[in-house]
Parts: C-alpha cells; structure tokens; sequence
C-alpha cells in the first residue's frame, strides 16, 4: 500500500511540474516582437550596398615535373654513398651529440640571441638566473633558469652561473656531419 502511495505522489507531482513548464512555454511565446519589428524595418530601409565585382580568375599552367631522372628520396641509398657518408663521420668525436631520446625544455624553442640576463636569486645551497624574453610570444617575461637546463636551439645547456653572466655550452653541427661543442655567455644587461 506504501509503494502505491508513493507512485501516485510521484506520478501527480509529474504532471504538476509538466502543466507549469508548459505554461511557461505558452507565457515566452506570447512576448511582444514588436522591436524586433523595429529593427528589421530599419535595416530594410538602408538602401543596399554596392557588391564589389568578382576577381579575375588567372588560368591554371600545370608545372612539368623535371627532376624524374634524378635519384627518389625514398629509394635505398646506393652501398658506395653509404660507405663514403660513414667515412665523414668516422672523425667525429662519439662524446659529443645531442641526446635525441631527452624531452626538449620550453626554452629550447627560442633562439640565445631573443634572451639577456637581467639579474639572479639566490637562496641557502640554490641559486637562480633571471633571463628576459626579448623577441617572440612571450617578449618581455623573465623567466628563472638553474644549473643543468636546457635552453637555445643548438641543445643549450646552463653549467655555470655567477652574479655577472651565465655560461652555457651549445652543440653545432660542423661541415662534416659531426658536432661541435662551444660556449656562450649571457651577460647582465643593465637597465
């Protein structure tokens, strides 16, 4: 008898909440549009606008395709070109290359010309380099580097830091395929 009373109550207070609902729906419709009247009529009355003529349509010339008797660039590469490629690195010093498997850092996306020291923070056993934005979407943010990261598009990597300049070391490719190691220096800027 409980559970009967109980789907009654529910069913009676669906329907009451259906009937208000409906009312409203009937009560928004029933809404003066008499300004939106207004509006339409005005832009009706503006007289139209010039329609600016089409462009000229330049005639498509196909490009001929020249370089099919030159070697594919997916095709293998031919055994005497690979050997003479290894024979160029075999100078190179193995010790030196960047880490190809190590997650680049956000400010390895900008190039050490688009950033200047501009001050440090030091705490007890840490020490910071603050380092300005000078070029690119984030100009003009400092941003706080420490010892060990990374930053430049030539693998940059900070291994030295004193109140005066921050000393990193880049990697660049030489003329032979191998790697060059040198260092860069961020200087204070003043002002």
């Amino acid at each position: 008898m409980h559970n009967k009373n109980n789907r009654i109550f529910f069913s009676n207070a669906l329907r009451i909440t259906l009937l208000a609902i409906l009312t409203l729906l009937i009560a928004a419709c029933g809404r003066s549009t008499s300004d939106l009247e207004a509006w339409v009529d005005t832009i009706k009355a503006k007289p139209p606008g010039r329609i600016e003529p089409m462009p000229d349509i330049k005639e498509y010339k196909p490009h001929d395709y020249a370089s099919a008797h030159l070697r594919s660039p997916f095709a293998l590469m031919q055994l005497e070109l690979e050997q003479q490629l290894r024979l160029l690195h075999e100078g190179c010093d193995d010790s030196i290359r960047p880490n190809p498997d190590r997650r680049r850092e956000d400010l390895e996306r900008y190039s050490l010309d688009s950033m200047e020291m501009v001050g440090t923070l030091s705490s007890p056993g840490k020490q910071w380099g603050l380092i300005k934005m000078t070029a690119g979407p984030i100009s003009g943010n400092v941003v706080k580097v420490q010892i060990g990261e990374y930053l430049g598009i030539h693998q940059g990597r900070i291994v030295s830091m004193g109140d005066q300049q921050i000393e990193i070391t880049t990697l660049v490719p030489d003329s032979k395929g191998c790697w060059e190691q040198r260092t860069v220096y961020l200087t204070l800027t003043e002002g």
